[in-house]
C-alpha cells in the first residue's frame, strides 16, 4: 500500500510545476506587455516561451489531479449506484482511462524520441527547440498512465476511500 500511496505522494509534488509554471508563465507575459506597452520593446521568445510554460502546466498536472481526484466529475447516476456498483463502475473507468491513456502515452513517446532525434526546433525569428516539450507532454502522459495504474490496481485491492487516505481531498464531484 505505501508503494502506491507513494506514487500519488509524487504525481502531486510533480503537479506542483505545474503551479509553478503559471507563476512562470504570468512573469514572462507581463515583462512583454510592459516591454511592449512602455518600451516598444517585447520580450524575446515571449510566446515559445510562454507554450513551453503552458505544456509543463498542462501535462504535469494530469496525474496529480488524478491522484487528488480533483478531476471534475458529474456524478449524478453513480451517487445513485450501491457500493459494489459503484466500485466496480470504478474499476470499469479506470481501466478504459489505461488504455486510452496508456495508447496515447505511447504514442507521445515515440513521437517525442523522434522529436529529439532530429532536433525538431520552431521556424522564426529565433529558433526555439521543441523537441523539449514533446519529452515534458509524453513525461507527463506516462506519468499519469502510472497514476491511473496504481489507482487501479489499488482501487481493486483496497477500494477507493482506502487508498486515498494519505492525500488531501480536492474532489470535484457535483
Amino acid at each position: 500500500m505505501k508503494l502506491f500511496i507513494w506514487m500519488s505522494r509524487f504525481s502531486v509534488a510533480v503537479g506542483s510545476l505545474s503551479g509553478l509554471a503559471t507563476g512562470a508563465m504570468m512573469v514572462v507575459i507581463l515583462t512583454d506587455v510592459i516591454g511592449r506597452a512602455f518600451f516598444a520593446a517585447p520580450l524575446p521568445l515571449a510566446t515559445e516561451i510562454s507554450v513551453m510554460l503552458l505544456i509543463v502546466k498542462v501535462f504535469l498536472g494530469m496525474a496529480g489531479a488524478q491522484a487528488t481526484d480533483s478531476n471534475f466529475q458529474v456524478t449524478v447516476l453513480t451517487d445513485l449506484l450501491s457500493p459494489r456498483w459503484k466500485y466496480l463502475q470504478r474499476i470499469v473507468s479506470l481501466s478504459v482511462a489505461l488504455v486510452g491513456i496508456g495508447m496515447i502515452a505511447w504514442l507521445a513517446t515515440a513521437y517525442a524520441i523522434e522529436a529529439t532525434e532530429m532536433g525538431e526546433t520552431s521556424f522564426g525569428v529565433h529558433p526555439w527547440p521543441i523537441w523539449p516539450e514533446r519529452i515534458i507532454l509524453a513525461a507527463g502522459l506516462c506519468l499519469l498512465t502510472l497514476q491511473i495504474l496504481s489507482d487501479l490496481v489499488g482501487s481493486a485491492i483496497w477500494g477507493q476511500e482506502r487508498l486515498k487516505s494519505g492525500l488531501p481531498d480536492h474532489s470535484g464531484s457535483l
